[in-house]
């Protein structure tokens, strides 16, 4: 069943973002590679980091498959006659009870939770020699994140390829978080950058609102010539009805983030349409 929504949908954002950022990027990979072939070929590729979470938040209890608890944080107990130097000199042999006790104090191991991030990209190449020509990168709520190393790490990436002779397309579809560092007064809820390494330090930038449908971008190749397009509203639409958004998303729940008042407002029209309209 297709989106009830012209462009994005806001709910995804907040409900379903991992699983949709895979999804989306496979579907791109799908979308050009009839037009590549033969010359270039097209393939997917994964970065993965940790994020050390020292208080569990909310994003741990709603999506803790992604989860694993590791030992880090060592917590002192105030106390010198340590039960643990104690045990310890009565399991060995040797006398080692007052070097045990001599400045040693019992601690507790407290367990800290990590998230393990897997963010997927596209990469064109040459068919014939493997070189890498355009990398396509869709941002993550940890890419707009100051601080996180999910930040740290796409910043890093980022860096590397625009000072190189590799052309970037960067995609935000997240209302929440910073933007990437660009020059110029941006507006507009998502945002699309071309930038083709002939042009740097200049780029190209889409930004459209939540009430209109995503635009079809220029996607450079080698020669100064060559292009394919990328409709990002027919890859959004394929990747919705495919991976049954419409039941996979809870439409009575509130828009994280939230929405502006008068955005709110047409969410919810839109919204008792389309449930009106479904059988």
């Amino acid at each position: 069943m297709p989106s009830p929504f012209p462009g994005m949908d806001p709910f995804i954002e907040g409900q379903r973002w991992e699983h949709f950022h895979g999804e989306f990027i496979y579907e791109i990979h799908r979308a050009l590679m009839p037009q590549l072939v033969p010359r270039y070929i097209s393939v997917v590729g994964e970065r993965v980091y940790v994020e050390w979470l020292s208080e569990p938040t909310e994003r741990e209890t709603t999506s803790s498959q992604w989860r694993v608890p590791d030992v880090a944080i060592l917590e002192v107990v105030p106390t010198t006659a340590s039960s643990v130097a104690t045990q310890v000199a009565s399991e060995v042999s040797v006398e080692i009870e007052p070097e045990l006790s001599r400045g040693t104090v019992e601690v507790e191991l407290i367990e800290i939770s990590r998230e393990v991030f897997r963010e997927r990209f596209v990469e064109i190449r040459v068919r014939e020699t493997g070189e890498l020509v355009t990398v396509i990168e869709l941002l993550s709520p940890t890419n707009k994140q100051k601080g996180k190393s999910g930040w740290h790490e796409y910043l890093t990436k980022r860096h590397e390829i625009l000072f190189s002779q590799v052309h970037l397309v960067e995609l935000d579809l997240l209302r929440a978080g910073e933007r990437m560092p660009l020059k110029g007064e941006l507006k507009g809820d998502y945002l699309a950058m071309v930038s083709r390494w002939e042009w740097r330090p200049k780029a190209l930038v889409w930004s459209w609102g939540l009430k209109e449908p995503m635009p079809t971008l220029p996607i450079p190749l080698k020669g100064r010539d060559e292009w394919v397009k990328l409709d990002l509203q027919s890859v959004f639409n394929a990747v919705y009805e495919r991976g049954g958004y419409r039941y996979l998303l809870d439409y009575r729940r509130p828009v994280e983030p939230p929405l502006k008042d008068e955005d709110k407002v047409w969410v919810e029209g839109l919204l008792a349409k389309a449930l009106q309209a479904t059988p």
